[in-house]
């Protein structure tokens, strides 16, 4: 009997797809994917850190990374960036690996102030909750800590329970201390003054109220406006509320 040889290639050409007379080469980070929802997320994360953010950062990390972040061992690690800096970030295409609930992002990092930074060997577990919200959370940004053989037995088993990161949070605020800082009791409080008038507390809560409670958790995380700044200040718990989590598995949007 005669077996039928069977040609196999790993060649990009034998992966590529044809549309009409065109070729279109395969994308490993298309959004349909979720591989680009994660990148992001990590990406968001190192942007964080270099500009200090504590909310970003307890609002994506989980588990001792999420200790150690909040602790300020990360703090030089990428960089420095300015609130409206947003050059600090993942460079390149990186490599991305999902595994069920556990996936692992591999990329450099660079600033646009002195290039490339350094690189992450990010790994994020997805949140073992009901419902259709379950977020991703990175547990670890480097490659040291990867081979530590108490956090492998972690991600063996899958042990990184998300509740006690709120205790952990707890400890370390407030968050933002310049949202803390602010008495939000008092309307007269002046944000902002400028040569078209003034900026109060009155004003940034009226304006919490024309959003939907549905869009809270961005605005705050975010915190692009003294709105986004009240709700940091008024509601410490958006830290931990997520939207639905797309079908494709994108991360926390």
């Amino acid at each position: 009997m005669t077996i039928p040889r069977v040609a196999w290639s790993t060649s990009r050409r034998a992966r590529d797809t044809k549309i009409g007379d065109s070729t279109v080469t395969v994308n490993r980070l298309a959004m349909r994917t979720g591989r680009g929802g994660l990148v992001a997320h990590v990406s968001v994360l190192v942007e964080a850190i270099a500009r200090g953010d504590r909310w970003a950062v307890a609002r994506r990390a989980t588990g001792p990374l999420l200790e150690q972040l909040l602790s300020g061992d990360y703090d030089d690690t990428f960089g420095t960036a300015s609130e409206s800096d947003r050059s600090v970030g993942l460079g390149g295409a990186p490599v991305v690996v999902i595994d069920g609930n556990v996936a692992i992002v591999v990329a450099p990092v660079t600033n646009s102030g002195s290039g490339s930074v350094g690189a992450v060997t990010a790994l994020l577990i997805r949140a073992s909750t009901t419902g259709t919200v379950r977020p991703w959370f990175v547990a670890s940004l480097t490659q040291d800590q990867m081979l530590d053989n108490e956090f492998q037995r972690r991600v063996q088993h899958e042990s990184f329970p998300i509740d006690a990161d709120l205790d952990i949070i707890a400890a370390h605020g407030p968050l933002d201390v310049r949202a803390a800082s602010i008495d939000w009791d008092d309307d007269s409080v002046i944000l902002r003054r400028s040569d078209t008038g003034v900026v109060t507390v009155a004003d940034a809560r009226a304006e919490a109220a024309t959003w939907s409670r549905e869009s809270w958790h961005w605005l705050a995380d975010e915190a692009h406006t003294f709105t986004g700044l009240y709700l940091r200040g008024r509601r410490p718990e958006l830290v931990r509320e997520f939207p639905p989590q797309h079908p494709c598995g994108g991360a926390n949007w």
